[in-house]
């Protein structure tokens, strides 16, 4: 990514203050990050028309994650369980500092090792892979001691 001063050259504005500072005048309505992207975005519409080419669309590709234990994969069984239909908002917000702080140590490297965003997209695997003959998740070492708790 370029620096605003590196765009404002490509774009054809001038390096002194005062043809700088007419530039950004358009923008000074805007508050904070709107003027910074309303002023970048006109800046980049002003470089492909001075070199008379359009900017090629980038494609991302899907981050990929580590594979998840069976340990990981047994933890955010139980804690869907424990939480419901709500579970990944509830655990989403405890992975950004919010109650219920119920989260585990496999939870929290998940949460190292993954992220957030990666919550969002994930769902669990089907009820009958890895659950107990009652139906209940499998649930396995730190987890297993926090259940007989309840």
């Amino acid at each position: 990514m370029a620096t605003i001063g590196e765009l404002e050259q490509k774009a054809g504005i001038g390096s002194t203050d005062a043809e700088r500072t007419a530039f950004w005048r358009r923008f000074h309505h805007l508050e904070g990050k709107a003027c910074l992207d309303a002023g970048v975005a006109e800046l980049k519409r002003m470089i492909v028309a001075r070199d008379g080419t359009a900017p090629r669309a980038t494609r991302h590709r899907r981050e990929r994650w580590p594979a998840l234990t069976h340990d990981e994969q047994a933890a955010l069984r139980a804690y869907a369980v424990k939480h419901g239909r709500r579970w990944k908002s509830v655990l989403g917000d405890v992975w950004l500092g919010g109650p219920p702080h119920d989260d585990g140590g496999i939870l929290r490297r998940l949460r190292n090792t993954h992220g957030p965003t990666w919550l969002q997209s994930y769902r669990l695997p089907k009820a009958g892979m890895g659950s107990g003959a009652d139906g209940s998740a499998a649930v396995s070492g730190e987890l297993s001691d926090q259940a007989k708790e309840r």
